[in-house]
């Protein structure tokens, strides 16, 4: 028997921001969507399948794993880009990349172990046949990462003012890898993993709420396909002028905002803060940067609106040990 519409909006809800860090969590999960453990199980995994929640797991901050990472906005030509974007597909480093209506039109994200990889990686692309000029635009002030859909919890991060986190040892990062994996649905999820990487059940728990407290895992449950439950405008603004940190607080305060940055200009490129609305029409779009005008009148601001998703995958940490 299928579940309810309301019960599966408040189910997508509480999986992508409220899941419990205990031995039966599927159980606390239940309790409080007013379903059984078994359907909120079989309903997780049929949304899967679904292609709904793309996957299930923590959401881990690069920056606090030693890992460097930045935005490039390429200029490429229009022949060229199937075939750039199919390089990039294998490309570890490279987790995000996306077609935008822009002379800059190709933008992706490289996470790299160190500094040497990503500007190794800079500049193949840049040596790639039809790439005219390429960006880089490192964050340097992180005001929200929170991709949190419908009635899901939005976090604003203040990763970037954080103390510098110590190396993990070989042990924490055994369990990274393993937490990369398709987290087990079942009852006991977390006894399943503790089999794996020969620790306890309760070390496990504790060691992912003590990350969760210093913001290694940003978040820890279900990414969701945004397009799969309405999502299907997409965009990034950007903005320049007096003011922008002001803004960017203001900014990060908004739902359908789900990443804002300040990030490195450029001489041809002045644009300094970056925002990515969702939204589910285009008349919905562009109320929010209606009310993002009003916020910010006295900035000037750049839409681009996201043609293709030509890649979006999960960073794989320490895989190179």
């Amino acid at each position: 028997m299928e579940i309810t519409a309301q019960k599966k909006d408040k189910l997508l809800s509480v999986i992508q921001s409220d899941f419990p860090i205990v031995s039966r969590p599927f159980k606390v999960l239940a309790d409080s969507v007013g379903l059984t453990e078994r359907k909120v199980m079989s309903s997780i995994i049929s949304l899967k399948e679904e292609g709904i929640i793309r996957t299930f797991g923590p959401v881990f901050e690069a920056s606090r794993l030693g890992y460097v990472s930045t935005l490039i906005a390429a200029k490429v030509d229009t022949e060229r880009i199937a075939d750039i974007a199919a390089i990039m597909l294998d490309i570890n480093e490279i987790t995000h990349n996306y077609l935008r209506d822009n002379e800059f039109n190709l933008w992706f994200t490289i996470t790299a172990r160190n500094s040497e990889i990503k500007g190794d990686i800079i500049n193949r692309i840049k040596k790639f046949s039809g790439v005219k000029e390429v960006l880089n635009l490192p964050a340097r002030k992180v005001f929200k990462i929170n991709a949190v859909w419908g009635l899901g919890k939005s976090k604003n991060s203040n990763v970037d003012n954080k103390t510098e986190s110590p190396p993990l040892n070989e042990s924490e990062k055994s369990l990274v890898k393993l937490l990369q994996n398709e987290f087990p649905v079942v009852e006991n999820p977390f006894k399943i993993l503790s089999g794996s990487i020969h620790r306890d059940e309760s070390e496990i728990m504790d060691t992912i709420n003590l990350w969760m407290n210093n913001d290694i895992i940003r978040r820890f449950g279900a990414r969701l396909n945004h397009k799969k439950i309405g999502y299907t405008y997409n965009i990034l603004a950007a903005w320049q002028g007096k003011g922008l940190v002001l803004c960017g607080n203001k900014f990060a305060e908004l739902t359908q905002v789900s990443h804002c940055y300040l990030r490195e200009p450029h001489k041809n490129w002045p644009y300094e803060l970056y925002t990515m609305i969702h939204a589910k029409s285009d008349s919905e779009a562009d109320n929010i940067l209606e009310t993002m005008r009003s916020i910010a009148h006295r900035l000037k601001m750049i839409k681009l609106n996201t043609l293709y998703e030509l890649k979006k995958t999960s960073m794989k940490y320490f895989m190179e040990d």
